[in-house]
């Protein structure tokens, strides 16, 4: 009889399980199959009666399907509390050449990837950022922790988000522990939809090349001989297959002699153009730093230059010296990232790197690499500057790469603050290899095993409190 049941349940949870395929491996993604009075597979948690929100199966709401599963708040600012799951079957085996692992135990995941995520969708007082979260936690076959990590890739869908990335397993781990979690709001509903667990290809390797100038052109010059002059410094950095070059900061001013409005220009115009010839003729990414006119203001500016020569975006200086002020510049006002064909890139410029929040904001919006076109430094004689550098790569696990002019430093730093390369006194041209599925974990304080700070502290940062 049991048996008989346990086949009934089976078929039940595929008739009713939205979006549920044969290879998710969620047994009820859709909250429709029900052992009593609770959906199978899932549970509820909180940690104290007095912060708990209300659960329940929602009817009427769904993603795909009949069904949803609601947490809603009982007005309390510390709701906590998540439906949650424990899905046995995950597979790993061998170490993953192509992720770079920085601890002492170098073999930490497995090469099999799964691709984790749901549907959400919320009402009230909720804010998809602050108070939704996607939690997982691989798990060995014994249910001990191995490594906690976050699902934060989100896209709206109508009235519903999906949340989903591709996750890479454990070595040991054989389980997964899901959890969808309310938390933090006093007014306010989530619905829970179509959850999946799946396994799929392995990601690629993301190795490029970075090139940072440090170039000056020789003085009394011009805009239009230093753009000849740069675009040499492009043709060299694509011959040696750099798959992006950052040139430094205001680079139609430096050795000229002229004002900031004496060369301001519109964008696109002059400037880009030549650096986009450039640029698609060495088939590689530019980042250069100019001074832009927009009607009456006038920005210090970076462009990012694509292999086909064309403007992919830029970025306005957002914290300007008294000089620049008064020399009549604006600041801008926006942190934007900018998708290339191997990852996400930020800029900021020169006195920006003095200010740790256009580092933070920047990484939070999603980039891996920060570029800096960096005029110059001269805090304790260059050492703060290394020292200043390092930590903006190392507090936001990204990749920091900065063009100083003459013999400043220029630097590639890796996410663990370490310097591939640098220009040391002598300046020029410097080239490395970087490896953009670089992982580093720790035994983080933040969580029972190990995590990842780049993952981690993007869910446990207030800004609202700053």
């Amino acid at each position: 009889m049991k048996t008989i049941q346990g086949h009934v349940l089976l078929i039940l949870i595929f008739l009713f399980s939205g979006t549920s395929s044969a290879q998710n491996m969620v047994i009820n993604p859709g909250f429709e199959a029900f052992q009593g009075k609770m959906p199978s597979g899932w549970k509820m948690f909180t940690p104290r009666n007095e912060i708990s929100p209300e659960f329940g199966i929602d009817n009427e709401v769904s993603h795909s399907g009949q069904a949803s599963a609601k947490i809603t708040s009982k007005g309390s600012k510390g709701t906590y509390g998540s439906w949650t799951m424990n899905l046995k079957g995950i597979e790993s085996i061998t170490t993953e050449p192509g992720i770079q692992i920085t601890m002492p135990d170098s073999a930490f995941l497995g090469s099999n990837f799964y691709l984790i995520g749901c549907y959400f969708k919320v009402s009230g007082a909720v804010d998809p950022d602050k108070n939704i979260r996607v939690k997982i936690s691989w798990l060995d076959k014994d249910n001990n922790e191995l490594f906690t990590e976050f699902i934060r890739n989100k896209s709206k869908e109508k009235d519903w988000y999906r949340i989903a990335e591709l996750k890479a397993a454990p070595l040991n781990a054989a389980n997964i522990s899901l959890n969808l979690v309310l938390q933090w709001t006093d007014n306010g509903s989530v619905w829970w939809d179509d959850v999946f667990v799946e396994k799929a290809p392995s990601s690629k390797k993301r190795i490029i090349k970075i090139a940072a100038a440090s170039e000056w052109p020789e003085h009394p010059s011009t805009s239009e001989k230093n753009l000849q002059y740069y675009s040499e410094k492009i043709k060299e950095a694509g011959k040696s297959g750099a798959d992006i070059i950052c040139l430094g900061e205001g680079i139609t001013v430096v050795s000229t002699g002229k004002s900031f409005a004496d060369v301001a220009e519109t964008i696109p115009g002059n400037t880009t153009r030549v650096l986009g010839e450039a640029a698609k003729n060495a088939g590689t990414y530019v980042v250069a730093g100019i001074y832009e006119r927009d009607g009456t203001l006038i920005y210090n500016t970076a462009v990012l230059i694509d292999r086909d020569g064309n403007v992919a975006g830029k970025y306005r200086k957002t914290h300007l010296p008294q000089t620049e002020v008064e020399g009549g510049l604006t600041p801008g006002d926006t942190y934007p990232v900018f998708e290339t064909d191997f990852g996400k890139i930020g800029i900021e410029i020169c006195y920006d790197n003095f200010f740790p929040e256009v580092s933070h904001n920047l990484m939070l919006n999603g980039a891996e690499i920060i570029f800096c076109p960096i005029w110059g430094d001269i805090r304790g004689f260059k050492k703060e500057w290394e020292v200043v550098s390092r930590a903006r790569a190392i507090d936001n696990s990204v990749f920091f790469v900065a063009s100083m002019y003459e013999k400043g430093l220029s630097m590639i730093i890796d996410p663990n603050g370490k310097i591939l390369t640098d220009t040391g006194q002598s300046g020029g041209l410097i080239i490395s290899p970087v490896n953009l599925s670089m992982r580093t974990f720790e035994r983080w304080l933040s969580v029972k095993s190990f995590g990842e700070w780049r993952n981690l502290m993007p869910n446990e940062v207030r800004k609202e409190t700053y």
